[in-house]
């Protein structure tokens, strides 16, 4: 499979590792603007460099384009490719919009490609494995689940900062809870939300708070942050039957308590030391090759993107927002 890679910055290098990693994969080309930061990523990964997805359409033969550019460009990149009839791998949040979401995926219906999007924590070992106990019905009935992400404020990437490019908190950081909680309990009926920015020492901070309602009765509350010193995620789910329990920072992170039982069952991190990035493109292969069907389609993540427009409505309204069926 020929793989041309769009963006050079901090994703496009981990996708360029990691593809070195997956079987029957050449990297054909990596697109960029800036002539200079090309030719020094093109040498450090021996591949050819291009200044335009056009050029490298144009100038090599390529299977699927992978899109790892600021939110903002991911329309434009999601529908030249598609035009050209290529197979789409996109970062999320798949776009800035849900209208735009929208539009990218009738572009990849209407060329008959495929469009997957990284909504990497669907291959997280901790976050997959938690889905799957609570589907196996292991801490039973699910009533509240509290997940919390939170990272130092991005610096010297300064579109994170610009909501115009990133989407902002909820879109960006959220996301990625925003569509592990509909994977696990289904459609969002519901979203409340609290947003607070800080400028403090010259460095802007901020912080979120989500409540979700979900549709089959469950109460999540989603704790989002720029501003901590170091990574953090962390997840409680409980149920009429016991809870899992998940601390990224954590000795041993993931932990699950019943109520029948006296003592918890824990899983130690050298479980979890399968790269997430290299089981997500493994299926993503799998998925163009017509051996798999997506675990995460595009409509899951314009579903996301919805919550997370829910989640800002919210804040900036201070009332409640409610999702019809399907949540749209």
């Amino acid at each position: 499979m020929k793989i041309a890679v769009v963006g050079i910055g901090k994703l496009g290098q981990r996708h360029l590792d990691k593809w070195k990693e997956v079987a029957d994969v050449e990297v054909v080309g990596v697109v960029a603007r800036n002539k200079d930061k090309i030719q020094v990523v093109a040498e450090k990964y021996n591949v050819q460099p291009f200044t335009s997805l056009e050029e490298l359409l144009n100038q090599v033969d390529v299977d699927v384009v992978d899109v790892c550019t600021p939110t903002v460009t991911h329309g434009e990149f999601v529908k030249q490719a598609a035009q050209a009839k290529k197979h789409v791998i996109c970062e999320k949040p798949l776009a800035l919009t849900s209208n735009e979401a929208t539009e990218m995926i009738q572009a990849c219906e209407e060329n008959d490609v495929q469009l997957l999007v990284g909504h990497t924590l669907r291959f997280f070992p901790e976050y997959a494995n938690a889905r799957e106990q609570v589907k196996n019905g292991a801490i039973g009935k699910p009533g509240v689940v509290r997940l919390t992400r939170g990272v130092p404020f991005p610096t010297g990437r300064e579109w994170y900062a610009d909501e115009e490019q990133s989407g902002g908190l909820f879109l960006d950081l959220g996301s990625h809870e925003f569509d592990w909680l509909q994977w696990t309990f289904g459609d969002v009926t519901r979203v409340m939300a609290k947003h607070v920015k800080r400028d403090h020492q010259d460095e802007q901070l901020e912080y979120g708070f989500v409540t979700l309602r979900m549709a089959d009765g469950t109460i999540a509350y989603v704790e989002l942050s720029w501003a901590e010193t170091k990574f953090q995620a962390t997840y409680e789910l409980a149920g009429d039957k016991g809870m899992i329990t998940y601390d990224h920072n954590a000795t041993i992170p993931v932990s699950l308590n019943l109520r029948s039982s006296d003592q918890a069952v824990q899983m130690p991190k050298s479980l979890m030391h399968k790269d997430p990035y290299q089981r997500q493109f493994e299926h993503f292969l799998d998925c163009i090759a017509g051996k798999a069907e997506p675990i995460v389609t595009a409509t899951d993540a314009l579903k996301a993107i919805e919550i997370a427009e829910a989640a800002v409505q919210s804040s900036e309204t201070g009332q409640p927002v409610t999702l019809a069926e399907g949540g749209r």
